[in-house]
């Protein structure tokens, strides 16, 4: 028999190692797969990130724990539950198929911080050893960076701690930095203990939604003791680069997110075709998938009914490793020809370390709390623990914790060197005129506005807008320069950021970016205004409504055929056509340019073989980019928008939140208005043409 399990926690190698204690190897061929070659002791992840016991403490190898378990780090690919058989990439990438007798999934949930817009960006997720591991870099670099300011604001943020959700993981990670950081300021000059804030967001109206509710009242008490703020019925909305904004509108400052809430379904599991209950596989009472006799579905993925309380079982480590070692016994009673059993567990107890060596518990119906509840979670956790290595190793260091300061060195990783994202909202400043220049940034979604503040002013002008697709910061990165503008989110933003010296690297060495940079900067319309400052001046002042053309009778829409927008600019009186959405909202545009890049892309796909296709519908062919303007933005900022993106004409809405299309507006009726007010203001302007005039032409 050949048995296969995918996944490496608790419920994975419980079965494992059930299975191979009750099977011989001539009864049953056991297949381990698991990205890692190690078992994650979640419970100790935040006594990593708090550097109270070594990295590799909280891991224990696969190999050594599962002897005559055949451990595989191959990635899974796909589960086929009607041919009985998995997908992995095998050497060098190729797709190996591997038949089963009998299938365990026990690969658990995966982080979704994407519940909560720019969380995914700007915080760190608490799931695997990954995680706690950068955290604790973090942190430490955050206290270096402190003590390296002279910037009191800056060191306030740099020593400002979120952490959003306040179950188990939320309060122990909570607890071990509010820990490090206060024990570790004794070791610093610039900041002391008062300028450490610690703060644990949660949405509901008491912290530990798992314990008794006077358990609950003590860990609150202890934290906020121990300097540990408390925002309790507060729910985070937005996360950016400055801090968390809460939903009464409160913004809370601080360099490190840590979010503990949000999971999804593992990209294994969401394609299969079996029955699922909150993104959970629904098994029988057995263990066994819904609708399956030889696969089983174990621990978080998996939506087990308890049978001892008629509940779902919860996604603890104890219940996990029941289901393996039950789901195991199931197994080895089907192969003797046995009836299965349901899985049945009455729940042990609750163990919860709160920092300064302080615990809450519960244990067989008696509740503990303070430091004899700290000293009975380490006892438990530290017996539980899979292999006598570790535990030997875990209670060294705990053992040294309690004598010796906490260890503070950390790999200086140099951020200039790395690719990352960024979440602004309406309104948030990517960067200010004047400050030195960082990233290199690209527009994955939404709109940013380039302000500039002249010299001598204090009011800042619009000079153009940038949509998805676009980039900024280049020019001050190839100058080596400050930036000379503002940027500030026009909607909701998200951006890819290539740091300086990762960015110098790839346009020195990239010719096709070098060049593509190059058009870019000389394209945009900084020399434009430099060179023509009355320019600037006109079309500041000129009311963009007497510029603006209506709009054509008859609107495209995004699921009109091509042929339908074909034959609209062939026989219409404009050769621009504004593309709306069902709700009659601006979603694109369409004109012979881009109808020519359409038809050539269909035909380089191959989708022109059998001959081109005038059915496909316009939203299965146009992209949604669209660049547009508002009747709330000047004639400079239309003029500037369009000389950055190298485009003659542009969709007018409404208002930035309002984008119903009022009007188009073209780049030659801006020239000529342009040439009629220059020549207007010299003398002999009927006879001659001011040069100035012909290079405001040449630049349109």
């Amino acid at each position: 028999m050949k048995v296969v399990i995918v996944g490496g926690g608790f419920a994975a190698v419980k079965f494992a190692k059930t299975l191979r204690h009750k099977l011989s190897h001539s009864e049953c061929d056991i297949f381990l797969f698991n990205r890692e070659n190690h078992m994650v002791f979640h419970p100790l992840l935040a006594d990593v990130a708090g550097a109270s016991i070594n990295l590799d403490a909280a891991v224990a190898p696969l190999r050594q724990m599962l002897p005559g378990v055949e451990c595989r780090t191959e990635r899974v690919v796909r589960i086929d539950l009607a041919a009985s058989e998995i997908v992995f990439e095998g050497d060098a990438g190729a797709l190996t198929h591997l038949k089963y007798d009998h299938l365990a999934i026990a690969c658990g949930a995966e982080s979704n911080l994407s519940i909560i817009p720019g969380m995914t960006e700007h915080a760190f997720p608490f799931k695997v050893m990954r995680d706690a591991i950068d955290l604790r870099q973090h942190v430490v670099r955050q206290m270096e960076k402190a003590e390296a300011t002279s910037d009191p604001q800056m060191r306030r943020r740099h020593l400002s701690f979120i952490v959003v959700g306040a179950g188990f993981s939320g309060v122990e990670v909570a607890g071990e930095i509010n820990e490090l950081v206060r024990s570790s300021t004794r070791f610093y000059r610039n900041f002391t203990k008062k300028d450490v804030v610690v703060t644990m967001v949660h949405s509901q109206d008491q912290i530990l939604p798992e314990v008794a509710p006077s358990l609950r009242k003590f860990a609150q008490r202890k934290m906020e003791k121990a300097g540990v703020t408390i925002e309790l019925n507060a729910r985070a909305v937005a996360a950016t680069q400055e801090g968390v904004q809460l939903k009464d509108g409160r913004m809370l400052l601080g360099s490190t997110i840590v979010c503990t809430i949000g999971t999804t379904i593992s990209p294994l599991i969401q394609p299969l075709d079996v029955p699922k209950e909150k993104n959970r596989i629904r098994t029988t009472p057995d263990m066994r998938i819904e609708g399956q006799t030889n696969a089983w579905a174990l621990g978080d993925c998996a939506l087990i009914i308890n049978a001892f309380d008629n509940k779902p079982s919860a996604p603890t480590g104890q219940f996990a490793e029941r289901q393996g070692r039950q789901a195991a016994l199931n197994l080895v009673r089907i192969v003797k020809g046995q009836s299965t059993r349901p899985f049945r567990f009455k729940v042990l107890g609750q163990l919860c370390s709160i920092g300064g060596y302080s615990a809450v518990a519960e244990m067989f119906g008696m509740r503990f709390s303070g430091l004899l509840a700290w000293f009975l979670w380490r006892s438990v956790y530290l017996f539980k623990l899979p292999t006598w290595s570790r535990r030997i190793k875990v209670a060294l260091d705990w053992s040294w914790d309690l004598v010796f300061p906490r260890d503070l060195s950390f790999l200086n990783t140099d951020e200039a060197q790395l690719m990352t994202h960024a979440y602004f909202r309406p309104g948030d400043f990517v960067h200010h005129q004047g400050e030195a220049a960082r990233v290199f940034s690209v527009i994955e979604e939404g709109e940013v506005e380039i302000l500039q503040t002249p010299a001598g002013s204090s009011e800042q002008k619009t000079l153009a807008i940038l949509g998805k697709g676009d980039f900024f910061g280049e020019g001050a990165l190839l100058g080596n320069r400050p930036h000379e503008t503002s940027i500030r989110a026009r909607t909701v933003v998200r951006l890819a950021q290539i740091g300086s010296a990762l960015f110098s690297q790839i346009a020195g060495n990239f010719s096709p970016l070098r060049e593509l940079i190059t058009k870019a900067v000389t394209r945009q319309g900084g020399d434009f205004w430099r060179h023509m400052p009355v320019a600037k001046t006109i079309l500041e002042d000129e009311p963009l409504a007497s510029l603006i053309d209506p709009l054509p009778p008859q609107f495209l829409r995004k699921d009109n055929t091509l042929g339908e927008a074909v034959k609209a600019l062939n026989e219409g009186s404009t050769s621009e056509l504004v593309i709306v959405d069902e709700n009659h909202l601006l979603w694109s545009i369409l004109d012979r340019d881009v109808l020519y890049q359409i038809i050539a892309r269909i035909a380089v796909s191959g989708l022109a073989a059998g001959g081109l296709n005038i059915q496909h519908k316009l939203s299965e062919l146009v992209s949604d980019r669209c660049v547009y303007i508002s009747l709330e933005d000047s004639t400079l900022t239309a003029t500037a928008t369009m000389l950055d993106h190298g485009i003659s004409w542009i969709p007018v809405v409404k208002s930035k939140s309002d984008l119903h299309p009022v009007g188009t507006l073209r780049g030659d009726k801006i020239s000529y208005r342009l040439v009629q007010k220059l020549t207007s203001t010299q003398p002999n302007s009927a006879n001659t043409e001011s040069p100035r005039v012909q290079s405001a032409t040449q630049s349109q």
